[in-house]
C-alpha cells in the first residue's frame, strides 16, 4: 500500500489495493489510519461489483439508505445511484446530485459518518468533484473568530436545499410528505469534534445550512459568509479528476464537497454508485 498525498494539507490517493478482495486486518488498520489522517482518500484502478462497493463501505460502519428513494439502486437499495445518463425517458440516477456546497447528511440529528463514490461511467472531460479540508480550515481560523464561534449551534434543513435546487435547475422534483418527515430541521454546533481523533472542524455549508440559531438573520448570513469564504480558500480545497475505476470515500465530519456535474456539456454520461455509512450526534 502506497499513500500519495494530493492536496495541500489534506486528501490522499492509495496505490496498490485491491479492494474487489477483503482487507486483512492489518490492512484495514492502515486504510483506517490513513482516513483519519487525510479525511478524503482515492483509490484508483477498481474493478467493483455492487455487493463488492458495499463491503468496502461497510468496513467503515453500517450503511443507510439516501431519503431520495426513487434513485435508489434497484437491488442494492443502500446505494444511491447519481447519473447524468436518461434511458427511455427516465434519468438513471440523481442526475444534479452534490452540485453546491455540502456535508454528506448534515441535515439528520445524525449525519453520515462518511461516504464512498465509485465510478462507473465517467466522461472525457469534467465532472470534477471539490473537496474542502473544515479541519485545517478551523486550525487555521484567527483566535478571534474561534472563540466567537465556539458554542455556536446552526439550523440545516434539507427540503430548503431541495426547494432551491427545483426553483433553479428543475430537475429533481419537491419531497414527498413522507421525505420532508423523515428529514426535519436539526440542529448542530458550528465547530465539531471529529470522534476518533478529537480534532475541532467547522461544521457548517452552504448546502444545507440555513441560519445560525440566536442570531438576527443579517448577522448570521454575514457571518456565514465569513466563514465559507475562509473555508473556499484555495490551500484548503482540493479538485478531484476522476478516472473510471475510482472509488473515492471521505470523513463527512471534517470535509464539505461539491460535485460539478452540471458544468457538462449536454450529453455527457456520467454514472456513480454512492454509498452512505451513519455517524453519530455532533459534539
Amino acid at each position: 500500500m502506497r499513500i500519495e498525498q494530493l492536496g495541500e494539507t489534506f486528501l490522499a490517493r492509495i496505490h496498490d489495493v485491491d479492494l474487489s478482495i477483503p482487507l486483512d486486518g492489518a490492512e484495514l488498520a492502515e486504510v483506517e489510519a490513513a482516513w483519519l489522517t487525510y479525511r478524503v482518500l482515492a483509490f484508483p484502478e477498481q474493478d467493483l461489483t455492487e455487493t463488492q462497493l458495499l463491503d468496502f463501505s461497510r468496513h467503515f460502519g453500517p450503511l443507510e439508505k439516501h431519503v431520495l428513494n426513487d434513485f435508489h439502486h434497484s437491488t442494492h437499495p443502500e446505494i444511491l445511484m447519481l447519473s447524468t445518463v436518461v434511458e427511455a425517458g427516465k434519468p438513471k440516477g440523481l442526475g444534479d446530485a452534490g452540485s453546491y456546497w455540502h456535508s454528506d447528511i448534515s441535515y439528520k440529528a445524525k449525519p453520515s459518518r462518511g461516504s464512498a463514490l465509485y465510478g462507473v461511467e465517467i466522461p472525457e472531460e469534467g465532472g470534477d468533484t471539490l473537496f474542502c479540508d473544515l479541519a485545517a480550515a478551523h486550525d487555521e481560523l484567527p483566535e478571534a473568530m474561534k472563540a466567537r464561534l465556539d458554542g455556536l449551534t446552526a439550523a440545516h434543513n434539507y427540503h430548503h436545499r431541495t426547494r432551491l435546487q427545483v426553483e433553479a435547475k428543475g430537475i429533481r422534483g419537491e419531497l414527498t410528505a413522507a421525505q420532508k418527515a423523515e428529514t426535519p430541521e436539526v440542529h448542530h454546533p458550528v465547530i465539531r469534534t471529529q470522534p476518533e481523533t478529537g480534532r475541532k472542524a467547522i461544521f457548517v455549508n452552504p448546502g444545507f445550512t440555513v441560519r445560525i440559531e440566536d442570531m438576527p438573520e443579517a448577522e448570521s448570513d454575514r457571518l456565514l459568509e465569513e466563514i465559507y469564504a475562509h473555508c473556499l480558500r484555495e490551500r484548503f480545497c482540493y479538485r478531484y479528476k476522476w478516472r473510471k475505476g475510482d472509488v473515492v470515500t471521505w470523513d463527512n465530519a471534517v470535509s464539505m464537497h461539491r460535485a460539478t456535474v452540471l458544468e457538462l456539456p449536454p450529453g455527457s454520461r456520467r454514472t456513480m454508485w454512492r454509498t452512505i455509512i451513519s455517524g453519530d450526534t455532533p459534539i
